[in-house]
């Protein structure tokens, strides 16, 4: 405000007092007795009534916290459980970033993948695998054997612990002889998205990949059993890097939804 603002506001709040706060001289003012003993007060008026707007009006502090994670867990299981834990916790901020992604520093916490078997007892062991065929729902009434399965392209993702031939030989015996109309998918999300289409179908990592295959209208094949599978899901956190109340918290809500993907899937 200006001088001349300022000195009509003063002006105004002695008028409506009815007594003078300040002492006015040629070089100085001055509080007058009365206004040095009315400051006091309004110190702490003004002081309360700053508290309780920032208390009540000021914008939240945010706090971030980074969560690396496989492309297929970012597009298929992560979406809703972030979600959720966007909705319960409005002062946290989670940044999700892919695997393969550029990144500047070293995220809070990830999500690793791995099939060596000390892995079971991992202390951030997050959910364990099994393995299904993923089909059109359209489909699933033509497939009752497993020379109907075979008439299919069968899109297989190189880097699964569990591949066509590992889970047809398992259920079915020795492949030799058979036909298989194999493909390669790079990742598991285009390998639905071309079972989507048509295209064939697909061998998926359960229950992980279940929320992307009922969002592309896909169903599990009957023919095919559902089997354990190698290959854990845990949490890992940077070394050096002491865990934040928001990191610890972020942890807590990925346990408890994994554990509601397995009872829901019965694994």
């Amino acid at each position: 405000m200006s001088g001349a603002a300022v000195s009509q506001q003063v002006f105004a709040l002695e008028t409506c007092l009815g007594r003078p706060l300040f002492e006015r001289t040629a070089n100085r003012i001055q509080l007058t007795p009365e206004g040095s003993d009315f400051l006091p007060t309004v110190q702490i008026s003004l002081g309360a009534i700053e508290t309780k707007a920032a208390s009540l009006f000021a914008p939240k502090r945010i706090e971030r916290v980074s969560l690396l994670a496989s492309q297929l867990m970012a597009m298929s299981w992560l979406p809703r459980v972030l979600a959720e834990f966007d909705r319960d916790n409005p002062s946290i901020r989670v940044e999700l970033l892919m695997e393969g992604s550029h990144m500047k520093d070293v995220p809070d916490i990830a999500i690793r993948f791995g099939e060596e078997p000390q892995l079971v007892r991992h202390p951030g062991r997050l959910m364990g695998l099994s393995y299904v065929v993923l089909c059109r729902k359209e489909d699933v009434a033509n497939i009752n054997s497993l020379d109907d399965l075979l008439s299919f392209r069968l899109l297989e993702r190189t880097s699964h612990a569990m591949g066509w031939m590992g889970l047809l030989s398992h259920h079915f015996g020795p492949m030799q002889g058979r036909q298989l109309k194999l493909e390669k998918a790079d990742v598991t999300p285009l390998a639905l998205m071309m079972v989507s289409q048509g295209l064939g179908l697909a061998v998926c990592p359960v229950p992980v990949s279940l929320p992307l295959a009922d969002a592309l209208g896909l169903e599990v094949c009957p023919l095919v059993p559902r089997t354990p599978g190698p290959g854990i899901y845990y949490l890992e956190h940077p070394s050096n890097r002491p865990q934040s109340a928001a990191v610890q918290k972020l942890e807590q809500a990925l346990h408890a939804a994994a554990q509601a993907s397995m009872r829901a899937h019965h694994m």
